[in-house]
């Protein structure tokens, strides 16, 4: 039995002029020429160093002001990461190599502290070792340690009984210790204290501590004058008056560049003696306390303020960071019209013209009566007094504000804006505008609240019209297909 072949060529060749083989000759030309372009583009991009940061509240990018410290940088910065070879923190690396694409003055580096414990041993103090994850930042003989837990902070949860991480501060940290070891001077901030002055959060004194501030106490009853290396005096809810050696020696202080914050509570009692240091400023604090009448600036209670932020270097990175500040029983700061020409006074937190003042704390109603003094108020103002002797320019600033509630360990913890008004306003006092507003970055999920119409027709979408929409195009290709 034989077998045989016949090939019909023929037939074959037309096979290659239908309209079939056309069709699925381009579409496989076209998807061979899709795959090429996607392989020369990633081959491209590959061997571009362009990052993008896509999170919501830039997390993996710096600040304006941490640009300017590298770019503004004289000296070598070394960087050491105490890590497990492999097993580095992502996000902080992240952050680190924005560092060294930046300056060429950084470098970075990585050690094994299991490993490696006499190459960290010199950087120990009082005989405590570094842990794991921890940062050192040195520059010549001047180094600055991170630790770990301090990169991220965290807050407690009521509900979850747990610790949980609230915001990533790996830049404020990184920055902060590039400024402490690069810096000639570090700046002490004075206490006043003997007046029944309340004492700092600790967050609040934590945070000072980060930004290379170095806080000491001082009792003018006790000291000749403000010492000399005082960069600025915290006055804090003093409960009783200067007496007029300590008033004298304060003013002498503030007149020879000096730089203070005065936070004054509401008291029963005048303190003629604060008021007339102030008044040499151009402002008095009114006895009264604020009501705001705009319900979209108070917290539900009329008295728990929101105010309004001025165009101030102080508050502008609040507005940019959409933080708001809440300042219960805020006092009214009045300026006053006749003043020196010299001065300078820029509101920081204002009310709306909806709001008054009751000067009657015995009233029994916070509605608007006879006497009480008419909004908009001032609750908190930047002062600058700058003269010239001969071609010297000397400046003296103040910060004053009608309230010290803001700062309680409960606001300070749940408003960030409220400790960040009073660092910024250090800050500002110290002319390093570098720091403003180099605040940690949220970590927390924001929530995406749906109205139910906006349900129904998401819904509408996802569960008809984009199913619709799949089922018409194959029908069409399917319709096409058949037809040729």
């Amino acid at each position: 039995m034989k077998f045989g072949l016949k090939i019909n060529f023929a037939s074959i060749r037309n096979s290659f002029k239908n309209k079939k083989f056309k069709y699925g000759g381009y579409a496989t030309l076209m998807t061979a020429v899709v795959i090429a372009i996607v392989i020369v583009i990633n081959l491209v991009v590959d061997q571009i160093n362009w990052k993008a940061d896509l999170t919501q509240n830039q997390m993996f990018s710096l600040s304006e002001q941490t640009y300017k410290v590298l770019d503004n940088l004289e000296q070598d910065i070394k960087i050491i990461g105490l890590y497990e070879t492999g097993k580095e923190e992502r996000v902080v690396t992240e952050i680190i190599d924005r560092y060294l694409a930046r300056s060429k003055r950084i470098t970075y580096t990585t050690i094994d502290p299991e490993r490696y414990p006499q190459l960290v041993a010199k950087y120990e103090k009082d005989g405590q070792s570094l842990s794991t994850g921890s940062l050192i930042v040195e520059s010549g003989d001047r180094y600055k340690i991170i630790n770990r837990y301090d990169l991220v902070n965290y807050s407690f949860s009521n509900t979850s009984g747990q610790f949980q991480a609230q915001s990533l501060a790996a830049e404020q940290r990184l920055t902060g210790a590039i400024l402490y070891v690069t810096a000639e001077d570090l700046p002490v901030v004075y206490l006043l204290e003997g007046h029944g002055e309340d004492s700092l959060p600790y967050d609040i004194t934590k945070q000072l501590e980060i930004e290379n501030f170095t806080t000491e106490s001082l009792n003018l009853l006790t000291e000749d004058a403000v010492p000399e290396d005082a960069h600025s005096v915290i006055i804090f809810s003093p409960k009783r008056d200067l007496t007029k050696d300590e008033e004298e020696k304060l003013r002498k202080y503030m007149e020879n560049q000096g730089r203070a914050i005065f936070i004054m509570q509401y008291l029963n009692q005048e303190l003629p003696n604060f008021q007339s240091l102030l008044k040499s400023y151009g402002v008095t604090i009114d006895r009264s306390v604020v009501i705001e009448g705009d319900n979209s600036m108070h917290a539900g209670n009329p008295l728990y303020l929101v105010p309004e932020l001025g165009s101030h270097s102080i508050v502008s990175p609040l507005k940019s960071g959409q933080m708001y500040m809440l300042v219960p029983g805020a006092q009214s700061i009045q300026i006053l019209d006749v003043k020196k020409r010299s001065l300078k006074i820029e509101p920081l937190l204002v009310t709306s013209e909806n709001s008054w003042a009751k000067v009657n704390m015995e009233s029994a109603t916070l509605e608007k009566e006879e006497g009480d003094l008419e909004g908009p108020f001032n609750i908190a103002v930047a002062i600058t007094d700058e003269i010239y002797e001969g071609n010297e320019k000397k400046e003296t600033k103040l910060v004053v504000v009608g309230n010290a509630e803001f700062l309680s360990y409960n606001l300070v913890s749940q408003v960030p804006g409220n400790a960040n008004f009073l660092l910024n306003s250090l800050n500002w006092l110290q002319d390093r505008e570098e720091n403003i507003s180099i605040r940690p970055k949220s970590l927390t999920v924001p929530r995406l609240n749906i109205k139910a119409s906006q349900q129904l027709i998401l819904a509408g979408v996802v569960i008809i019209l984009i199913p619709l929409a799949i089922l018409a195009s194959g029908l069409i290709v399917w319709l096409r297909r058949r037809h040729l």
